[in-house]
Protein backbone atom coordinates (compact mmCIF):
# COMPACT_ATOMS: atom_id res chain seq x y z
CA UNK A 1 0.00 0.00 0.00
CA UNK A 2 1.13 3.58 -0.57
CA UNK A 3 1.82 6.23 2.08
CA UNK A 4 -1.58 7.85 0.75
CA UNK A 5 -3.15 5.01 1.67
CA UNK A 6 -1.97 4.80 5.13
CA UNK A 7 -3.15 8.25 5.60
CA UNK A 8 -7.00 7.46 4.32
CA UNK A 9 -6.87 4.50 6.09
CA UNK A 10 -6.22 6.94 9.27
CA UNK A 11 -8.56 9.53 7.77
CA UNK A 12 -11.24 6.65 7.87
CA UNK A 13 -10.99 5.42 10.84
CA UNK A 14 -10.17 8.87 12.82
CA UNK A 15 -13.90 9.58 11.67
CA UNK A 16 -15.30 6.29 12.34
CA UNK A 17 -13.99 6.22 15.93
CA UNK A 18 -15.38 9.86 16.23
CA UNK A 19 -18.80 9.26 14.69
CA UNK A 20 -18.60 5.67 17.48
CA UNK A 21 -17.63 7.57 20.62
CA UNK A 22 -20.23 10.24 20.24
CA UNK A 23 -23.36 7.59 19.59
CA UNK A 24 -21.66 5.62 22.72
CA UNK A 25 -21.44 8.62 24.53
CA UNK A 26 -25.30 9.41 23.81
CA UNK A 27 -25.95 5.65 24.88
CA UNK A 28 -23.98 5.56 27.57
CA UNK A 29 -25.90 8.93 29.07
CA UNK A 30 -29.14 7.08 28.16
CA UNK A 31 -28.30 3.90 30.35
CA UNK A 32 -27.50 6.20 32.97
CA UNK A 33 -30.40 7.42 33.16
CA UNK A 34 -32.29 3.52 33.80
CA UNK A 35 -30.06 3.93 37.26
CA UNK A 36 -31.75 7.51 38.43
CA UNK A 37 -34.37 7.21 41.16
CA UNK A 38 -37.31 9.85 41.60
CA UNK A 39 -38.63 11.71 44.34
CA UNK A 40 -41.16 13.71 43.98
CA UNK A 41 -39.85 16.22 40.94
CA UNK A 42 -36.74 15.30 41.64
CA UNK A 43 -34.30 12.69 39.93
CA UNK A 44 -31.24 11.84 41.77
CA UNK A 45 -28.58 9.41 40.51
CA UNK A 46 -26.72 6.73 42.55
CA UNK A 47 -23.49 8.24 43.62
CA UNK A 48 -21.37 5.90 41.95
CA UNK A 49 -22.43 7.25 38.52
CA UNK A 50 -21.28 10.30 38.48
CA UNK A 51 -17.83 10.39 37.61
CA UNK A 52 -19.35 7.84 34.72
CA UNK A 53 -21.83 10.69 33.73
CA UNK A 54 -19.05 13.42 34.18
CA UNK A 55 -16.67 11.72 31.78
CA UNK A 56 -19.31 11.18 29.07
CA UNK A 57 -20.63 14.66 28.91
CA UNK A 58 -17.19 15.42 28.85
CA UNK A 59 -16.59 13.43 25.80
CA UNK A 60 -19.46 15.09 23.77
CA UNK A 61 -18.05 18.40 25.01
CA UNK A 62 -14.82 16.97 23.57
CA UNK A 63 -16.36 16.20 20.53
CA UNK A 64 -17.86 19.76 20.19
CA UNK A 65 -14.43 21.61 20.88
CA UNK A 66 -13.09 18.88 18.08
CA UNK A 67 -15.01 20.18 15.27
CA UNK A 68 -15.07 24.05 16.46
CA UNK A 69 -11.18 23.98 16.63
CA UNK A 70 -10.54 22.18 13.63
CA UNK A 71 -13.05 23.98 11.85
CA UNK A 72 -10.95 27.41 13.29
CA UNK A 73 -7.81 26.37 12.50
CA UNK A 74 -8.57 25.01 8.72
CA UNK A 75 -10.66 27.93 7.72
CA UNK A 76 -8.36 30.81 9.24
CA UNK A 77 -5.05 28.90 7.69
CA UNK A 78 -6.69 28.56 4.27
CA UNK A 79 -8.32 32.63 4.11
CA UNK A 80 -5.11 33.44 5.17
CA UNK A 81 -3.06 31.16 2.31
CA UNK A 82 -6.07 32.76 -0.11
CA UNK A 83 -5.03 36.04 0.32
CA UNK A 84 -1.57 35.26 0.22
CA UNK A 85 -1.84 33.27 -2.91
CA UNK A 86 -4.63 35.06 -4.29
CA UNK A 87 -7.87 33.28 -4.56
CA UNK A 88 -8.67 30.74 -7.66
CA UNK A 89 -4.95 29.92 -7.48
CA UNK A 90 -5.27 26.32 -5.74
CA UNK A 91 -0.87 25.79 -4.81
CA UNK A 92 0.50 22.75 -3.12
CA UNK A 93 0.94 23.89 0.60
CA UNK A 94 2.46 21.73 3.56
CA UNK A 95 0.94 23.18 7.12
CA UNK A 96 2.74 23.04 10.39
CA UNK A 97 2.77 20.51 12.43
CA UNK A 98 1.36 22.57 15.37
CA UNK A 99 -1.41 23.23 13.97
CA UNK A 100 -2.78 19.65 14.59
CA UNK A 101 -1.70 19.47 17.89
CA UNK A 102 -4.97 21.39 18.96
CA UNK A 103 -7.02 18.92 16.71
CA UNK A 104 -5.61 15.39 18.11
CA UNK A 105 -5.71 17.17 22.07
CA UNK A 106 -9.59 17.07 21.51
CA UNK A 107 -9.72 13.88 19.38
CA UNK A 108 -7.60 11.95 21.80
CA UNK A 109 -9.44 13.71 24.92
CA UNK A 110 -12.93 12.50 23.83
CA UNK A 111 -11.94 8.62 23.27
CA UNK A 112 -10.34 8.65 26.64
CA UNK A 113 -13.54 10.47 28.22
CA UNK A 114 -15.68 8.21 26.74
CA UNK A 115 -13.72 5.01 27.28
CA UNK A 116 -13.29 5.94 30.98
CA UNK A 117 -17.02 6.59 31.29
CA UNK A 118 -17.52 3.11 30.23
CA UNK A 119 -15.35 1.43 32.30
CA UNK A 120 -17.54 3.32 35.18
CA UNK A 121 -20.24 2.02 33.91
CA UNK A 122 -19.92 -1.02 33.62
CA UNK A 123 -17.92 -1.22 36.74
CA UNK A 124 -20.95 -0.07 38.36
CA UNK A 125 -23.34 -2.26 36.11
CA UNK A 126 -21.13 -5.72 36.99
CA UNK A 127 -21.86 -4.83 40.72
CA UNK A 128 -25.55 -3.82 40.51
CA UNK A 129 -26.77 -6.73 38.52
CA UNK A 130 -27.34 -10.20 40.42
CA UNK A 131 -27.73 -13.38 38.63
CA UNK A 132 -29.33 -16.30 40.40
CA UNK A 133 -30.09 -19.98 39.15
CA UNK A 134 -27.38 -22.22 37.55
CA UNK A 135 -26.39 -22.50 34.59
Amino acid sequence: MKLSGYKQSYYDFSSSASSVSRQASFAGIALLWIFNTKTGNTYTLPENLLWPALLLVLSIFCDLLHYIVASAIWGIFHRIKEIKYAAGNDPELQASKYLTWPINFFFWSKLGFVILGYAGLLGYVACAISFSGHL
